[in-house]
């Protein structure tokens, strides 16, 4: 059976799925030394998680990323070791929290949170309706094993769970 071009351009990585991860069929503008693309005009809302994720432009030490949250999605609390990550709160809402006392908040557009590599957050769009994040990261030089870890998965957090009953 053949694969629409939707399905071939969709990859399902750790749970996650990123659409159309060919970004340079949506460069408005690629040159020497950069390239232009469009944040709102390729968000995608088409993840069974409802969580979608869209590449628009890869450098040597950066990406940027369009999110799209339905309503009510969320990740689990993970860190990437190896990478920066800033959430620019384009449409909706964004409530990010982390696994310190005091680490809860809920953005608005124009706000934007920046998380420094190793260290753990969840994402939730709490709505109403859908929400579009832009993400910015870095990409390491030298990438760890795993570019995500979940909380549950580190010591911290398997004790964590130990404590609760």
């Amino acid at each position: 059976m053949a694969m629409s071009h939707k399905q071939a351009d969709t990859k399902i990585h750790e749970g996650h799925q990123y659409g159309k991860s060919d970004y340079e069929n949506r460069l408005e503008y690629q040159g020497e030394g950069w390239m232009v693309s469009n944040l709102i005009d390729h968000a995608s809302f088409d993840s069974p998680t409802g969580r979608n994720f869209v590449l628009l432009s890869k450098l040597i030490n950066s990406q940027v990323i369009t999110n799209c949250y339905e309503e009510g999605a969320h990740d689990d609390m993970h860190c990437h070791p190896g990478s920066e990550h800033t959430f620019l709160v384009w449409s909706g809402q964004l409530h990010i929290r982390g696994i310190e006392d005091g680490e809860d908040m809920t953005l608005e557009a124009g706000h934007f949170v920046q998380i420094k590599a190793g260290y753990y957050y969840q994402l939730h769009n709490p709505g109403p309706g859908r929400a579009v994040y832009c993400q910015i990261q870095t990409i390491s030089p030298n990438p760890p094993k795993r570019g995500t870890v979940l909380f549950s998965e580190s010591r911290r957090g398997k004790i964590a769970a130990k404590d609760v009953v």
